[in-house]
């Protein structure tokens, strides 16, 4: 599933088998919080490890993600993030407006 508005670009899907080969480099985030908001400056590409979650961007489109989930938030997006189940994530930042960063 993809939402392509002018800009940013933002997309889910499912995790490819070598996720943990492709993520072995990438940072971990951990987030217990209920509610946050996040404006993606770089963009980011990040891996669903645990939890679940719906995003709301301010440009209209909303996306739930959960374990498993494979998810690229092009530069300048800003989502509200409501969490219904703590979230942990791999995430890797985005060079030079690429749609993705495989580190």
């Amino acid at each position: 599933m993809t939402f392509a508005q002018s800009t940013p670009i933002i997309s889910k899907e499912p995790a490819p088998s070598d996720i943990e080969r492709m993520t072995a480099r990438w940072e971990t985030w951990h987030c217990d919080s209920r509610e946050f908001q996040h404006c993606y400056v770089p963009g980011a590409t990040f891996y669903v490890v645990r939890g679940r979650a719906h995003l709301t961007f301010s440009h209209g489109a909303a996306l739930s993600i959960e374990a498993g989930d494979l998810v690229s938030i092009g530069e300048g997006a800003q989502a509200q993030w409501a969490i219904s189940a703590p979230v942990e994530t791999r995430y890797t930042y985005h060079d030079h407006g690429d749609a993705s960063s495989e580190n």
